[in-house]
């Protein structure tokens, strides 16, 4: 096998907490992760070494100018971490992704298109790297790497390296609406440690699983919660008017996700969903109707 091709499925936080600060700058969270079938699709080629073997050669290219396709991008991260976990030092591989994620919006787009890398690597280099390993490489790349290897959803802690398998999402639609706001994640986190002391929030991460235990999805969906609202919403409108979109149009429930700018919010009722996403492209904002995705 030369070539392959992956879809790499979005993310959405059900359940965003932060427990503590780490002495490194870094934050240990608590969240309940869910993937959904929004994808970006990934096409992975290995290519001749044209007479060298110890040529190392990782080619980027997207369908869209926004993404950039050097040494920054996740992918090319990954692509590394694989090949120096396998001890290969000749190496030749062109990484096209077709982008339907949004950029930069709490969706996990650069972290699951890391994620496929390292899965399609795995395949075509026939390394045998079983699920655990990928994601202790996914660590090393980015905090959402190693779930978006995983996928499914999952109860995360850490920086990601910690799980736990949750009860699955009952049968819903998900609308994920984008405001085209750029939120800066360490923005977003340096708002949040301004607001908060972390160790004195009671997290009640466990009330929500037992929601998802009890499989009502009106109950679930009244329990969504995401502690970056706190810092987002008040200055930011278009998150904050999405999220009262989707109520005001039938939603269960409706959060942003990571640390925004996009907000999902779960239906029961497809008319519900398809009316609102149609109110929402007719005002120019880029939504999607997802569902759950399971591997």
């Amino acid at each position: 096998m030369t070539k392959i091709t992956l879809k790499a499925p979005a993310k959405i936080n059900l359940w965003l907490d932060i427990e503590s600060k780490r002495p490194d700058g870094y934050h240990n969270i608590e969240s309940i992760m869910q993937t959904v079938t929004l994808f970006d699709v990934l096409t992975l080629e290995r290519l001749p070494h044209q007479g060298d073997p110890n040529r190392r050669n990782i080619a980027i290219s997207c369908t869209t100018s926004e993404l950039a396709c050097d040494e920054s991008n996740l992918c090319y991260r990954a692509a590394q971490e694989f090949f120096s976990r396998l001890g290969i030092t000749g190496y030749s591989v062109a990484i096209h992704i077709d982008k339907h994620i949004p950029i930069a919006a709490g969706l996990a787009g650069g972290s699951t298109d890391a994620a496929a890398v390292l899965l399609g690597l795995n395949r075509l280099y026939e390394a045998g790297l079983d699920t655990d390993e990928l994601c202790r490489l996914g660590c090393r790349i980015g905090a959402d790497v190693p779930f978006c290897v995983k996928r499914g959803i999952s109860s995360v802690r850490g920086i990601g390296e910690h799980f736990k398998d949750c009860t699955r999402l009952p049968g819903c639609k998900i609308l994920i609406a984008c405001a085209g706001e750029h939120i800066s994640t360490p923005w977003a986190y340096k708002r949040l440690d301004e607001l908060f002391d972390y160790k004195r929030r009671g997290a009640a991460i466990g009330h929500f699983t037992e929601r998802l235990e009890g499989g009502n999805i009106r109950r679930i969906s009244e329990g969504l919660y995401n502690i970056f609202e706190a810092a987002v919403l008040p200055i930011r409108d278009g998150a904050r008017r999405l999220k009262e979109t989707m109520l005001d149009g039938g939603a269960l429930g409706a959060i942003m996700s990571g640390s925004g700018p996009s907000v999902f919010g779960i239906y029961d009722n497809i008319n519900d969903a398809e009316r609102v996403w149609r109110r929402l492209c007719d005002d120019g904002v880029t939504a999607f109707i997802c569902e759950p995705y399971y591997e």
